[in-house]
């Protein structure tokens, strides 16, 4: 398996030989240069998970040299390195955004496990910063839930995105079913002192690029640009675009695009990850806005479109490391799976969907410390934790057409003895939604990889399943989902 990238800085040679050496026997890919400005060109160019600098060097020394990188938002996690270590150096670099600091001269463990510390703690940073994004893109989702007029809907959308990325203007453009051009009319938030007329070459060049090609397209200062588009950018004084395409099975039924001007910072990899999931919600909601005339009196009919919304949310929300895509649809159809061995009615296997995507979502009030504590939690900070099932109904209850998930996500961390939380109910006094969605996550949390440990292969989280059934787990809803995983051997975890 390849590691993370590591850019090494450190004027001296046998400095650099020797952290590459160290490095790349764990795996990580490493480039080592011998002075700031050469690192800076290269971390311009390249993308790196971490840098690993020298403070003291001539010319550009480690501290500008991160404080540079980290003002064009770069998402790196950064080590500092140097001989004469002060409390100073040290609170300087952590208040620009290093996660850790090594002394010269350093053993190979030291610096291994400084590295480690830092690429852990960069990932727990993202993590917790990726749980704040909740509050916007659940405020968005339940607008573009309940909101079916189309141009307040796309108003919300606009101004929600154009605030989390701090863009100066935005532009949504819907398609012409008939024509299958962008109709005339668009919504837009202009920024001051853009011309009109500037706005409206952007959309004609760029938009109809992105209709075309179906991909989005990014205009950015540090990428390399065909000359018409550097031209695009300068004539009209911006810094950096973003044109999402809406698609919607592989048909693009509209567009967003965003611009900062010159002296806004360029979009980072964060604002592309807010957009992409904004605009996934927006094109659902279009789609529903669009067809609800049609369905009005056919309800059932927006359960696919709702679910995709709920899940779309689910997995932006989670707080799981970003390359474990996919695993909340997983965990949605083995809580399918389950409830048809035990011939769970229809209607109930709907709300048991929801849940299964969205039982944790009251850890958003939760502290992030607690969320992201590599080691045990005390026992205040375990009481703490125990109210995010009770948060999550309270959450859940502000959306009514959710209302027959709130019991299953209330009750999801009982147990089958009575000996669980928050009511202390037993046996088939748990709804029994809240009884699969409880052996679910038990097997996500002893799989999935922990800040503190490793996961747990499938066949050691199956037998404490095993080991605990009548315990704290229902046996029958045990028994189902030992079936399911052995007739699907193509089902494994993250």
């Amino acid at each position: 398996m390849v590691g993370e990238s590591i850019l090494i800085v450190d004027d001296e040679e046998h400095i650099r030989r020797l952290c590459t050496e160290i490095l790349q026997r764990k795996s990580y890919q490493t480039v080592a240069v011998a002075g700031g400005k050469e690192a800076l060109e290269l971390a311009r160019s390249q993308p790196f998970d971490l840098l690993l600098t020298d403070i003291s060097m001539p010319g550009m020394d480690g501290l500008e040299l991160l404080r540079t990188i980290k003002e064009g938002r770069k998402e790196i996690a950064a080590v500092l390195m140097t001989g004469y270590g002060t409390v100073d150096n040290a609170v300087q670099a952590l208040r620009l955004g290093a996660q850790g600091f090594v002394i010269k001269p350093f053993s190979q463990q030291e610096l291994i496990r400084s590295v480690e510390d830092a690429l852990e703690k960069h990932r727990l940073f993202r993590e917790s910063m990726r749980l704040k994004l909740l509050v916007p893109l659940f405020e968005v989702g339940k607008t573009l839930l309940s909101d079916l007029h189309l141009n307040s809907l796309l108003e919300t959308f606009a101004r929600v995105v154009l605030k989390e990325t701090r863009s100066d203007a935005a532009a949504v453009m819907l398609v012409d079913d008939r024509t299958e051009g962008f109709l005339p009319e668009s919504f837009t938030i202009p920024a001051d002192g853009f011309p009109n007329e500037t706005g409206r070459r952007i959309r004609d060049v760029v938009g109809q690029r992105v209709l075309d090609e179906k991909i989005p397209l990014i205009l950015a200062e540090q990428n390399s640009l065909p000359n018409e588009m550097r031209t695009l950018l300068d004539q009209c004084g911006l810094s950096s675009l973003v044109a999402m395409p809406f698609l919607s099975k592989a048909r693009v039924i509209g567009a967003l695009i965003l611009y900062k001007k010159t002296g806004n910072a360029s979009y980072d990899q964060s604002d592309l990850e807010l957009t992409s999931i904004l605009s996934g919600q927006a094109t659902i909601a279009i789609e529903n806005a669009k067809l609800f005339g049609v369905i009005q009196t056919k309800n059932r009919e927006l359960e696919g479109f709702y679910f995709e919304t709920v899940s779309a949310l689910a997995q932006a929300i989670e707080v799981k490391d970003v390359y474990t895509g996919g695993h909340g649809d997983r965990l949605v159809d083995l809580a399918v799976s389950i409830a048809d061995r035990l011939g769970v009615p229809p209607e109930e296997k709907i709300w048991l969907k929801y849940a299964a995507a969205l039982h944790d979502i009251g850890k958003i009030g939760v502290k992030e410390t607690i969320l992201t504590k590599p080691g045990k939690l005390t026992l205040e900070e375990y009481e703490e934790m125990k109210t995010h099932p009770a948060k999550g109904a309270d959450i859940l209850k502000e959306v009514k057409f959710l209302a027959p998930v709130v019991p299953i996500v209330y009750h999801h961390q009982e147990r089958y003895d009575g000996k669980g939380y928050p009511a202390g109910l037993s046996g088939d006094k748990i709804p029994i939604g809240s009884r699969i969605v409880a052996v679910l996550d038990a097997f996500d949390a002893m799989t999935t990889n922990r800040p503190y440990r490793k996961g747990q292969s499938t066949e050691v989280a199956l037998n404490e399943l095993r080991r605990y059934s009548g315990i704290q787990f229902d046996p029958q809803v045990v028994e189902a989902f030992l079936q399911v995983m052995a007739e699907t051997p193509h089902i494994h975890t993250a």
